[in-house]
């Protein structure tokens, strides 16, 4: 036994059996860490009914940890009574004895609320369904983003038509935020047969930004994209913490925030989409070098004069800023959350001459790439941590 545990003691186990499409991202993500980290794990994919596997696993001392969705505290103590050491990722259930890393889904629900909020909404409904625990941290989220405006709780079955009925305003329109994009897809199907028109009547917000709920729906869902490929990355990050550090006494928590990328369903006005498209373009095109106000004014189909209006509407900024400000904050948030040269960061973000993005970023702030990344791993690991050494 104890030669098979050394052969086999850089194993990790992926388990994670909710959605294809994210568990492919959640394993690019851990390869991410892994190489970045250069450490020399073999991960080992697990899906659906993975609890059986990863228990044989854990049992034959063929894992050294890991990483999946769980059901239960109770069950994941069985993993660590074999010794084999977990992260939790996402909230489908609520787990205690193990750090937790995936999307802040209050702070997704609260987002929520402040866009429906931003569109003019005058009545607010969330739909989502019972028994997952990141429903109920969303709706925790959508409350408070209210500020103490009321909302309605609208819930699937035979009686969800009347309860759509219910809340239409002759004032202007309900802002519904939904547990999911499924449940969006199913809203708004629901409700153009009864002649209620979304973007206009009902503003709609979704999870997860699938593109298929979207096609079946008949309109672009705005949607919450969720950091994924970030979870992966940072439960491997907490992963090989554990491994080095020991477990920690204390409850540990990574929450990540999601991406709103606002689409027809919730924008109520022309200028308001405009915006929003002009400010998604800039994000999916930030290493474009040549990217300026006229250029973005043409790709989102728009004069100058029309975009500085949206923009200016949607955003209190010039198309010029927003370009600017977009560009920075993903620079500050690649430096903080990954290990990827500080020359790449700059290319990623429309700076490939190294000199000019870091001559470029210390006027913006007053610190130069390098030491910023170097002060927030301070923050974050302490004076001592090594996880310094690892930045090439």
């Amino acid at each position: 036994m104890r030669k098979l545990l050394k052969k086999c003691e850089k194993t990790i186990a992926i388990a994670f059996d909710l959605n294809f499409r994210h568990a492919s991202e959640i394993f690019t993500g851990a390869s991410d860490y892994i190489s970045e980290a250069k450490l020399d794990w073999q991960l080992m994919p697990l899906n659906f009914g993975f609890e059986a596997r990863l228990v044989e696993l854990a049992r034959s001392g063929q894992l050294t940890g890991a990483l999946g969705t769980f059901v239960s505290d109770q069950w994941v103590k069985g993993l660590l009574d074999l010794d084999v050491p977990a992260i939790n990722m996402f909230n489908f259930s609520r787990i205690e004895v193990i750090p937790n890393v995936g999307p802040d889904d209050f702070a997704t629900g609260k987002a929520a609320a402040s866009h429906l909020r931003a569109q003019a909404a005058q009545k607010f409904a969330f739909f989502g369904v019972d028994g997952v625990h990141y429903t109920r941290l969303r709706e925790a989220g959508f409350k408070s983003g209210l500020e103490g405006m009321d909302y309605i709780q609208l819930r699937p079955g035979p009686f969800l038509p009347d309860q759509l009925k219910a809340i239409k305003s002759e004032s202007g329109p309900v802002g519904i935020f939904c547990s999911n994009d499924m449940a969006a897809r199913v809203l708004i199907i629901m409700t153009r047969q009864q002649e209620t028109q979304c973007g206009k009547d009902i503003l709609v917000v979704g999870v997860d930004n699938d593109p298929s709920e979207s096609i079946f729906a008949g309109i672009g869902i705005s949607s919450f994209k969720q950091p994924i490929r970030e979870t992966g990355y940072f439960a491997a990050q907490a992963l090989h913490d554990w491994l080095r550090q020991g477990r920690q006494k204390t409850k540990q928590e990574r929450l990540l925030h999601g991406q709103l990328i606002p689409r027809e369903s919730s924008l109520a006005s022309n200028r308001a989409r405009t915006g929003q498209q002009a400010a998604q373009y800039i994000k999916e095109h930030l290493s474009d070098s040549n990217l300026d106000a006229a250029s973005l004014a043409r790709h989102v189909g728009v004069s100058r004069r029309s975009l500085e209006l949206a923009t200016n509407e949607q955003f209190k900024t010039s198309p010029y800023q927003m370009i600017a400000n977009i560009r920075f904050d993903a620079a500050k948030k690649l430096l903080r959350s990954t290990l990827i040269p500080v020359m790449e960061v700059g290319a990623r973000c429309g700076y490939p001459e190294a000199h000019h993005f870091s001559a470029w970023f210390k006027k913006k702030l007053g610190f130069a790439p390098k030491a910023y990344r170097d002060n927030n791993i301070k923050l974050e690991y302490g004076s001592n941590g090594d996880v310094s050494s690892l930045i090439d």
